[in-house]
Order: C-alpha cells, then sequence, then structure tokens
C-alpha cells in the first residue's frame, strides 16, 4: 500500500511538470469516455432502469406492449402471439387466477383530455390521462404522496365513482404542492371529479412515453371520461394491457401457460358453435406471451433500442481510437524519459515496479479523464434528451446514478490499462547500457520500418473508417427516406388537431359541425382548399378494416383486410394526392346518396388486377354486404403511416356517409401555412371555444417529425464520425511530427548530400500514405463485414454502397494528407547545417 501511495504521489508530480502533455491526454480521453457515458446514459434511462414500483422483477407484461388502441375480434383471430385484453376477459384474470398477486389493467392508448379546474367559468385546459383498474396502484405497489391511491371499490359500478388521482409532476406544475389539492374538485369532460391523491415523487405511470399521464381515473368511468360508447360489457373489444405480480414461486413460463390456455378458452366461448376445424387449427396457435413488466411498456424503448445500441457500439470504437492517440503520446513520453528510467533501474528498480509505476500514472490520467468526461456527458445527455424529445416532456432521469457511475469508473480504469500497458512494458524493457551511452536518444518510427507507434496510427486510420462508412450510411438513409416518392404533395399544409368528442358534440351533430367547419375556414383569406380525416398522413395512427370485394373470392385463410380513412370532400385535393382515375370524396356525397369509397393503386391491383376498378363494388364486412360501397375513384399510393413502409391496400370513405369523430383539420393554403394558423385557431373559437384546437402543425414538419428517430441517429453517427477523424488525424500528425524531430540529424545528412526539398517533402509523405493506405487496406473488408450488422437500420440502401465507402475512403485519405503535409513541409525547411548539429 505504501509503495501504491509513492507511485501515486511521483506520477502526480510528474504529469504536475508537464501541464500541457497531461492536459492534452485528459482532453482525449475525456472526449471518448465523455461520449460513452453520454449514450449509455440515455440507455441506462430507457431500456435499464426499472419503474419506481415496489419489487418490480415481480410484475410481468401481457405481451411486448407493442399493440394499443382498439382491436375487435369477431370469431377466432389469427395465430400469433396477442397482448390487449377485454375488459371481461380482465375480469377473469383478476377474480380466478392461480398464478398472480394480483393484475391490473390500464387503457393502452393514452387520452388527451379537457380539465377545468376552479368551476365551470374556468378555461379548460388539457391533460394527458389513463382510465385504470382500481388496484392498478396497489398491484404496482405504488403509495400516494398525499391522500390515497385509487381502491378496488372505485371501480365497483359502473359510472358510480368519480374520483381521481394526479402525478406528482402535475401536482407541483400545475398547483404548487398545495396540500388542499385533496379533497378538491375538478371537471374532466364536464363531468365533477374528486381528487383523492397525488401519487408519489417520480412515479409516471407504468408507460415511458412523451407526456406521460397527468391524471388517472377508475376504468369503470371511461364512457363518462373518454365520451365514447362504453366497451365494459364488450367480449370482443380488446383495449387493455395487463399487468401481474407473480406469487411467489411461480415462474413465468408457469404463468404464461396458465394466461394462454385461459385465453384460448375465451376465445373459444366467444366463437360458439359455430368453430371449424380451422378455427381450431388457430386457436392452438394463439398465444399470449408474458414479458418481464419491472421496465413497464415503454415507446421509446421499442423505438429506441436498435440506434441507441449502434451508437453505442459507435462511440466505443471513439475511445478505441483516443486510447490508440493517447497510447502513441505515451510511447513517445516513454521515449523522452529513457534516461531517467534507466538510471533507475540502474539504482536497483525492478522491471514490474516501473511497470507499475508507469501503469499508475496512465491511470491516473484516465481517471481525470473520466472526470472530465463526466462532465462532458451531462452537457451531452441533455443535448441527447432535447433530441430525442423534440420539445415533448419525456420523464427520463439522467442525473448519475450508481450505474452511471460505475460505468464511467469501469470505463475510465479499463481505458487506462489498454493504453497504458504496452507503453509501459515497452519502457521498462529499456537497454540500460545502450541507453546510458546514448544520452536516451533514439530513433522512433525511423524509416518505414514498422512500429507499435505505426501499427496504433493504422488501427486509428481503419477504426475510423468504419465510423465513417457507419455515419455515411445513415446519412445517405435519411437522404432516401426525405427524397422519397410520399405520394403526396406535403408543402403548403396546416393540420389542426380537433376533438369533437372532448367538445360534447353527439354523433347526430357531427356533419352540421362538420359543415359548418369547413365552409368557415375554407373562407379565410389564403385558403385555396379544406378537408377533414379520421387521422392525419404519416401520424403512426391507422385503422384496418375485414373489407370484401363484389366478384372476388378469397382463397382459404386468406386474410381480406385492409387500412380505412374516412375524411371530408375535398381531402385527395388537400392533401396533394394524385387522382388516377374517376373522383375523388366530393360534396355531393352525403347522408341521403349512394355511399362511395375512394381506393388506392395496391388495393385495385390487389382485387381488380387489370381491370378499371370505377364503378366495382365493396363492403367494409362480410360479403353479404358487398354492395354497399360502390369505387368513385383511384389514387396514387402514398406513405399514409409510416414512412419506411411500402404502401399497403387504402380506401377512404366519405364522413358525411359515415359520421365520426374527426381529429385532423387540414388546410391547404396559397403561401405559408403558419400565417393562417391564427385565424383558423379564432375561427374555431367563433364556432365553439371548447373546439380550441390540440395542436396546430404543418404537414411539412409532421414528416419531419416522423424522421426523428432516423436524424439522430445520422447526426450523432456523423458527429462521432467526424470526432473519429479528428482524433486519427490529430494522432497520424503527432506521430509523424515526432518523427520528423527524431530525425532531423538524418534529413540534414540528406539534404547535405544533395537531397531536394521536394525529396524531403515526398520522402514524409510517402510514410503518412503509406500507414493510411495500410489503415484502409484492413478497415475496407472489416467496414464490408460489420455494415451487414445495421442493414435493417437502412432503407432502399446496400449495406455495401460503393458511394459511401467510396466518399469515406476518399475524405480519410484528403484529411489524413493534410495531417502529415504539415510535418512534411517542416522537415523540408530544415537547415542543413543546424540538422547536423541537432542532438
Amino acid at each position: 500500500m505504501g509503495t501504491l501511495l509513492q507511485d501515486l504521489k511521483y506520477g502526480v508530480r510528474m504529469l504536475a511538470k508537464n501541464p500541457g502533455y497531461a492536459a492534452v491526454v485528459v482532453l482525449c480521453l475525456a472526449l471518448g469516455i465523455g461520449a460513452n457515458t453520454a449514450i449509455f446514459t440515455l440507455i441506462n434511462a430507457v431500456m435499464l432502469k426499472s419503474l419506481p414500483v415496489e419489487k418490480p422483477d415481480e410484475l410481468v407484461l401481457f405481451g411486448e406492449g407493442r399493440m394499443a388502441g382498439t382491436s375487435v375480434i369477431d370469431g377466432i383471430p389469427s395465430p400469433g402471439p396477442w397482448e390487449l385484453v377485454s375488459y371481461p376477459l380482465y375480469k377473469e384474470y383478476r377474480d380466478d387466477n392461480q398464478v398472480f398477486q394480483g393484475v391490473c389493467a390500464f387503457q393502452s392508448n393514452e387520452a388527451r383530455l379537457n380539465l377545468r379546474i376552479g368551476g365551470t367559468g374556468a378555461p379548460e385546459e388539457p391533460v394527458f390521462g389513463k382510465v385504470v383498474s382500481g388496484n392498478y396502484f396497489s398491484v404496482l405497489g405504488v403509495k400516494a404522496a398525499a391522500g390515497r391511491t385509487l381502491t378496488s371499490e372505485d371501480d365497483a359500478l359502473a359510472g358510480a365513482h368519480p374520483v381521481a388521482v394526479i402525478s406528482y409532476g402535475y401536482w407541483q406544475r400545475r398547483f404548487s404542492r398545495d396540500p388542499s389539492v385533496v379533497g378538491s374538485v375538478i371537471d374532466i369532460s364536464g363531468i365533477p371529479f374528486t381528487i383523492v391523491g397525488i401519487t408519489a415523487p417520480g412515479f409516471f405511470g407504468e408507460t415511458l412515453e412523451s407526456n406521460p399521464a397527468d391524471i388517472w381515473a377508475p376504468i369503470t368511468m371511461e364512457s363518462q371520461v373518454l365520451l365514447e360508447p362504453s366497451r365494459l360489457d364488450s367480449r370482443g373489444n380488446f383495449w387493455l394491457h395487463v399487468i401481474g405480480r407473480l406469487k411467489p414461486g411461480v415462474t413465468s413460463q408457469q404463468a404464461q401457460a396458465a394466461v394462454t390456455t385461459h385465453f384460448q378458452q375465451y376465445l373459444l366461448q366467444m366463437a360458439g358453435s359455430s368453430v371449424t376445424s380451422d378455427d381450431r387449427r388457430d386457436l392452438a396457435g394463439i398465444r399470449i406471451d408474458l414479458t418481464p413488466g419491472g421496465k413497464g411498456v415503454s415507446q421509446l424503448r421499442r423505438r429506441y433500442s436498435e440506434p441507441l445500441k449502434i451508437l453505442m457500439v459507435l462511440v466505443g470504437l471513439v475511445l478505441l481510437i483516443a486510447c490508440a492517440n493517447v497510447a502513441n503520446l505515451l510511447l513517445a513520453r516513454a521515449t523522452a524519459r529513457q534516461k531517467e528510467i534507466s538510471l533507475r533501474c540502474a539504482l536497483g528498480a525492478s522491471r514490474s515496479r516501473m511497470i507499475r509505476q508507469m501503469l499508475t500514472e496512465s491511470i491516473v490520467l484516465a481517471i481525470l479523464g473520466g472526470l472530465v468526461g463526466l462532465l462532458l456527458a451531462g452537457w451531452g445527455t441533455s443535448l441527447l434528451v432535447y433530441l430525442v424529445s423534440r420539445g415533448s416532456y419525456i420523464p427520463l432521469s439522467i442525473s448519475p446514478d450508481a450505474r452511471i457511475l460505475g460505468f464511467t469508473l469501469l470505463v475510465s480504469l479499463l481505458t487506462g490499462m489498454l493504453f497504458g500497458l504496452a507503453p509501459a512494458v515497452r519502457a521498462a524493457r529499456t537497454d540500460l547500457s545502450t541507453t546510458l551511452k546514448e544520452g536516451a536518444r533514439s530513433v522512433v518510427g525511423h524509416g518505414t520500418r514498422f512500429s507499435l507507434t505505426k501499427g496504433l496510427v493504422i488501427v486509428q486510420v481503419a477504426l475510423c473508417l468504419l465510423m465513417l462508412v457507419g455515419g455515411g450510411l445513415f446519412v445517405r438513409t435519411l437522404q432516401k427516406l426525405e427524397s422519397q416518392d410520399l405520394g403526396f404533395n406535403r408543402e403548403n399544409v396546416l393540420l389542426v388537431g380537433i376533438s369533437p368528442r372532448m367538445a360534447g358534440y353527439k354523433p347526430e351533430q357531427l356533419p352540421s359541425l362538420y359543415r359548418q367547419i369547413l365552409e368557415r375556414v375554407g373562407s379565410i383569406p389564403g385558403v385555396k382548399s379544406t378537408s377533414l380525416a379520421l387521422y392525419g398522413l404519416v401520424s403512426g395512427s391507422a385503422r384496418r378494416e375485414t373489407i370484401s370485394v363484389q366478384g372476388y373470392t378469397p382463397k382459404p385463410r386468406e386474410e381480406t383486410d385492409a387500412q380505412m380513412n374516412i375524411v371530408g370532400p375535398g381531402y385527395i385535393e388537400t392533401a396533394g394526392m394524385t387522382l388516377l382515375a374517376g373522383r375523388g370524396i366530393e360534396v355531393q356525397d352525403t347522408e341521403t346518396s349512394a355511399k362511395v369509397a375512394v381506393i388506392n393503386e395496391a388495393l385495385a391491383h390487389y382485387y381488380f388486377g387489370n381491370q378499371n376498378p370505377v364503378g366495382k363494388r365493396l363492403a367494409i364486412g362480410e360479403a353479404k354486404h358487398a354492395a354497399d360501397f360502390g369505387v368513385v375513384g383511384v389514387v396514387k399510393d402514398a406513405k399514409y403511416t409510416r414512412l419506411r413502409e411500402a404502401s399497403p391496400p387504402m380506401l377512404f370513405i366519405p364522413v358525411f356517409q359515415n359520421p365520426d369523430y374527426m381529429n385532423d383539420l387540414q388546410v391547404r393554403t396559397i403561401g405559408d401555412p403558419t400565417s393562417v394558423a391564427a385565424d383558423v385557431r379564432k375561427t374555431l373559437n367563433d364556432i365553439d371555444s371548447k373546439l380550441n384546437p390540440r395542436r396546430v402543425i404543418t404537414l411539412s414538419q409532421q414528416v419531419d417529425d416522423a424522421l426523428s428517430q432516423e436524424r439522430l441517429v445520422a447526426q450523432l453517427s456523423t458527429a462521432f464520425g467526424g470526432l473519429a477523424l479528428l482524433l486519427a488525424c490529430v494522432g497520424l500528425y503527432g506521430v509523424m511530427a515526432y518523427a520528423v524531430t527524431r530525425r532531423t540529424n538524418e534529413i540534414g545528412i540528406r539534404m547535405a548530400l544533395g537531397a531536394g526539398a521536394g525529396n524531403v517533402l515526398w520522402m514524409v509523405l510517402r510514410e503518412t500514405l503509406l500507414l493510411v493506405g495500410v489503415g484502409l487496406a484492413i478497415g475496407i473488408p472489416a467496414a464490408l463485414a460489420s455494415t451487414r450488422l445495421i442493414a435493417s437500420q437502412l432503407f432502399d440502401l446496400s449495406p455495401y454502397d460503393p458511394l459511401t465507402l467510396s466518399v469515406s475512403s476518399l475524405l480519410l485519405i484528403a484529411v489524413a494528407a493534410l495531417a502529415g503535409f504539415i510535418p512534411a513541409r517542416r522537415a523540408s525547411r530544415v537547415d542543413p547545417m543546424v540538422a547536423l548539429r541537432y542532438e
């Protein structure tokens, strides 16, 4: 222990004598360690952290949380995993199970509610909320910071208990932690609710997502809160997620078998006596997979897990390049300290003691780099969260915890060992007699002979090429996604989110409201056309329906479904779609006219082949209704839901023939769509103050938002690639500059014997390009082998894209040549007389 303290003190003194050298090393390491810590912090927050609940390892989630919304089952669904449950099925799981301590249910999709605080005259405030089972908080193990949480009595009877629990964060933001809030009455969707409690700090619900729930109400208040027809008694309406807490001694596999068996029996009872042999075969393939529920449901985890893993690999490569850089600095410093090391060995110091001393100094540098890197990571993580959230609130805990600090410490120690071991061993192998005779003079990297120093430069070049190729592929993917044919004109369109349901409109009032909205918004100066849609383009939302086509006989077990959107008149024109045949949805498609539909190319080709589909008939539902809708038009395929997906079969039906609660008002303008946003808001407010828009965004911005993940990966991989290129070139410059310094005497002799400045310049540049060439020879095959691992993240692009590989290689050669040119130019200007006297 005493010798370790001596090594530490000596190492600190030596570093203090060379503050410039120490600062350069610490900065290189801080960049590498900081980048790794920042990405790991985000991985920890998104993928590793458990919910702030009691014993999260006992929780299991029914499914993986991928499905959200509502699925209606009429018969036996297709084989495969299932995630959503109906309320009657949930009650069966709750009341009759042998494997769970308890199971709770919660709405699978979050709802935007209108909340009024302070009486009927107060303005409405939009909040996010969910309806949950009464045992939701008790099963999760969440206590109340004030008041109480929901109980089983709160959801015993439908519509009987208008109570609510609010989150600690909402209590803090909206009520400034006023304790008198508990027991007060608020208005949700026109119904008075009593706030009975506030959740414990840190609890944001079971789902990690942007804008998490602010308020929870009993599931039996679903119809009153969501202003929808009740689904509590519907056995075929699947809209809930379920989390269970396992009993002691029960494994997840045992619980999964019990849950799946119960689900199959439930479906069999629903089907009744009409079950066929095919149905029974399908039934045997239906299952519910139980997944660890301690981390809850996470939209962010599903969306960013793969990109974050890729980014973690990239920053790991950055750290390796930094380590190689620092190792070269240590090798150069060890050469300069050869006389000191030889004297210490001559006075009795063992080689193992010298290796330990050098490693101690390396680890001190690494820990200092880790501390500075931790500071850089704090800033970098905040930037990453901003890029991920894009202005939305996400309850990510990014403050350093034991896992993050442990990761940084481990990375720092491993880094210190990695870059310090080789220089330490090499320094300890110094030939004492030779070193003492030559006064510690040596020629490191002489000529073109291979050395450890040059080997480290080659490694840096190869790793840097990997980074540049990876970053280039992600940038090219983003470019292809942005430049693809969307099938609609994204420019000059304003999307306005409306919610007639939250405003209290009944279904029979909707046609009159929609006509008024279209007429008055359409008369605003600068507005070219207006329309309505159940959901917007590239919004991530979709509605699928089983369809039947007159004259088409489905094959056995063939799924005949399509996406469907309910739209207003002028939708095709307002969205900027291309009409290929017939007409679009128009004002004459009213409640009293014949039912019509517009279909896309994919649906037309699938069901009608080369025939003209205009005039054909189809239906949403069973074949006996196949004459309900007449096809009046065909539009070009478009990207309806997500930009990476191929266009699915799609049909559009008129809102006036199928009254439903529209979510999007679409406004096409002559110029900048944001210039009419204020007028649109005012017009909606004049029609009804409760129609206050939930959001106002341009279609172009919505498309950009759909690319947020790809843009984040492209930006970060480019930034890390640039950092890797900088570190590699700094390393190359350092090696060549040091080589030129050590070879000053040799260069002087060459020039005295007649070598010109050009000869010396090319001699040094040739060595630089040789190192880069060897690095490329190693890096190109490595890049071709490794890019296959990210093929699933690319779009319309081969992982072996020759353009990306060529540009990355040329960029690396150009920058490396510049880094080598500076010391080469300095070498060509050496004065032979000064060089001959150089020692």
